[in-house]
């Protein structure tokens, strides 16, 4: 594929796209060698928040490519643009500057893909224009979590009670300290094992406690993933069958 081999200056979606298999890349490196990261917490958030990237560029790309190959105008702006928007909320905005991955999502599957299946269908007929339902189905549940590109980002943002579900060291319940001393308690982690802190007072008390957990999020890591990977594909296939190879 050319545009693999050829400078960002010269590709049709201005890099986006070779740009998030670079993110993709990546994501799929840190998944796979998790085991290898020397770090006690918060390990899956680079990770997830690679996938995410790569699913807003791939996005990104896309939407400027089939505005391009479909000759489809930004409200005043001319579909060759070096200035593309995006039409959401009742108005055209920024491309460049817009995160909200879900909104991505819809108007490239609702007003470019769907919208233009039959003209996709001519001029690129070896492309599939589809929509794939199991991946539309996974966008609310990671932009439930990472709508705006912060929430793997930053240890903190807007959401404080969201934000403690990516926490790796987890408040411990101190009723259950009885249960956990005496094994009744079994729960076990496959990296450390039980990692646990406890706080005393100056009288020797525990106040206070955490508990590590592992695969923090692990069903929203999954679904990045697999969208990530899903758009990975949709994209080789689009420079393929709707831009030759560029």
């Amino acid at each position: 594929m050319l545009y693999q081999l050829t400078g960002i200056d010269t590709h049709i979606d201005f890099g986006f796209g070779i740009t998030g298999e670079a993110y993709y890349s990546s994501a799929q490196y840190l998944f796979d060698n998790k085991e290898s990261i020397k770090s006690v917490q918060q390990v899956e958030m680079p990770t997830s928040y690679l996938y995410r990237h790569s699913i807003e560029l791939f996005l990104k790309s896309l939407i400027i490519i089939f505005h391009k190959r479909l000759k489809l105008a930004y409200n005043n702006e001319p579909f060759d643009t070096t200035k593309p928007k995006v039409f959401i909320c009742g108005a055209w905005k920024d491309l460049y500057t817009c995160h909200w991955i879900d909104e991505l999502y819809n108007y490239w599957l609702n007003e470019l893909l769907l919208k233009n299946k039959s003209k996709l269908d001519e001029i690129a007929p070896k492309g599939e224009w589809q929509e794939e339902n199991t991946i539309s189905k996974l966008f609310p549940l990671i932009a439930g979590y990472d709508r705006d590109s912060s929430f793997f980002r930053y240890p903190i943002t807007k959401n404080s009670s969201l934000d403690q579900k990516k926490y790796t060291m987890q408040r411990l319940d101190l009723k259950r300290l009885e249960s956990i001393f005496s094994g009744e308690d079994t729960r076990k982690n496959k990296k450390f094992g039980r990692v646990f802190m406890l706080l005393e007072n100056d009288d020797k008390e525990i106040v206070d406690g955490f508990e590590s957990t592992e695969d923090v999020l692990d069903n929203v890591t999954q679904a990045l993933k697999e969208v990530s990977y899903y758009f990975y594909c949709i994209h080789i296939m689009t420079r393929i069958t709707l831009c030759g190879g560029n």
